[in-house]
């Protein structure tokens, strides 16, 4: 059971602001006092360990201190978007479509349980994204396979078994909860996890706040709303846990283990700068990444790739939805979803250059979902779940090429000592 947390920061001594301060205490103090002598003396703060061994590394810039969202803050931006409609582009959002990772001031904003915001600025970016697709087979190709981790699997979705009835406004979603008989400690559906408020107890029904897909060694794909309040410069973080494979019916009808893959603590929270600091609703998509332990290595992951041929196509999501909703697919009395996975195969309706509008049925809590196939066993994310969007579609985040490169930049600059000893 979680009740709390004790973390501890790498052994040695560091050099902030002039100052020597142990890091053997836990990392709460250690970031505390880091922001104690920042406010004190206005000097910036250097590059935290787990981020370099440099203290002075230059692909990092300290961009100050993002704030952390109070539960009001978090329950008053979750109602905003649920109120919120489409909005229009900007001229500079839609000049901007087609940019590249590499011709961004920054590559990625990213923030930490303290609140430290940093810029990510990797030298020779486009050369070292090139070297990472040349390791797959070939410099201009943009996929990514999964990996199904150790200990066991399931047969999990059949290659094909689209319902032509799957329409908006019908509930189509199917259950996967140990309450109707699938192993939520096997692979895949230990990739896909719910996430909730930082410190959640373990032993209760996760209190669903999005959903989440493990996508590397250590790294997980979401919308960037499930962790971050608004843009426009006065974005807070919402400090989150992971928990793979999330089971609350497990829990309400047979007192079972709502989290049967335990937690996961995540490090950092990457985002595109363009949506925490101008709100773009185009780069809507988040990378976090998890503390660093074989356990989660273990867990394996979903590929991911860019195609530009989606619409017509069939495709799969599960997420979950929140736990007050109604899923028709419940075992409940009262069909209240209950905090477990629930999904189904859509088509793909259409597409633009960041968004994918599918026949999904989604409801709050699948946010920040995978829109994947399945094929011969390998599953590739190629859309995150964004909102509804019409009535008679649902709306994505596609996995275009900017999209590709940011997850394939944080998975470089934050690899696993475990899954590469």
């Amino acid at each position: 059971m979680k009740t709390q947390r004790t973390t501890f920061a790498l052994a040695g001594l560091l050099l902030i602001a002039g100052t020597q301060l142990t890091a053997q205490a836990p990392d709460a103090q250690f970031y505390a006092e880091r922001r104690a002598i920042y406010e004190q003396t206005g000097l910036a703060p250097t590059v935290p360990p787990s981020l370099s061994a440099d203290p002075a590394d230059p692909e990092y810039v300290f961009l100050g201190y993002m704030p952390i969202a109070t539960p009001k803050q978090e329950k008053e931006h979750f109602a905003r978007l649920a109120k919120e409609r489409p909005k229009p582009m900007s001229t500079e959002e839609r000049q901007a479509l087609n940019a590249s990772l590499d011709a961004q001031e920054f590559a990625g904003v990213f923030v930490n349980a303290a609140g430290e915001k940093w810029g990510f600025k990797p030298h020779n970016l486009a050369e070292r994204l090139r070297a990472i697709r040349l390791t797959r087979g070939a410099a201009a190709l943009r996929s990514a396979d999964g990996d199904p981790g150790v200990g066991v699997g399931e047969a999990g979705e059949p290659d094909s078994q689209v319902m032509e009835k799957s329409v908006l406004g019908g509930d189509n979603r199917i259950l996967r909860s140990l309450d109707n008989g699938y192993d939520m400690k096997a692979y895949p559906w230990r990739a896909l996890g719910v996430l909730v408020a930082d410190g959640s107890n373990t032993a209760s029904v996760p209190p669903v706040s999005c959903s989440a897909t493990k996508i590397g060694e250590r790294h997980l794909l979401t919308a960037a709303h499930c962790v971050f309040t608004e843009g426009g410069g006065e974005a807070s973080l919402m400090l989150r846990d992971w928990w793979p494979g999330g089971d609350g019916l497990n829990k309400t009808m047979n007192n079972g283990d709502p989290s049967p893959n335990n937690y996961k603590n995540i490090e950092w929270y990457y985002a595109d700068a363009k949506y925490v600091n101008n709100g773009w609703d185009t780069r809507d998509f988040a990378v976090l990444v998890l503390a660093d332990n074989q356990n989660s290595c273990s867990l394996g992951w979903f590929g991911y790739r860019v195609d530009n041929s989606l619409a017509g196509s069939t495709m799969w999501n599960f997420g979950y939805p929140g736990n007050t909703q109604t899923c028709s697919a419940s075992p409940r009395g009262d069909k209240k979803c209950g905090g477990s996975l629930y999904g189904m195969e859509a088509k793909i309706t259409r597409t633009n250059a960041s968004y994918l509008f599918s026949k999904h049925d989604i409801t709050g809590g699948h946010s920040g979902s995978a829109i994947y196939d399945f094929n011969n066993g390998n599953r590739q994310v190629v859309g995150i779940v964004k909102s509804d969007y019409s009535g008679v579609e649902n709306r994505s985040i596609k996995i275009h090429g900017l999209v590709f490169d940011f997850i394939d930049a944080v998975r470089d600059a934050r690899p696993s000592s475990f899954c590469n000893p």
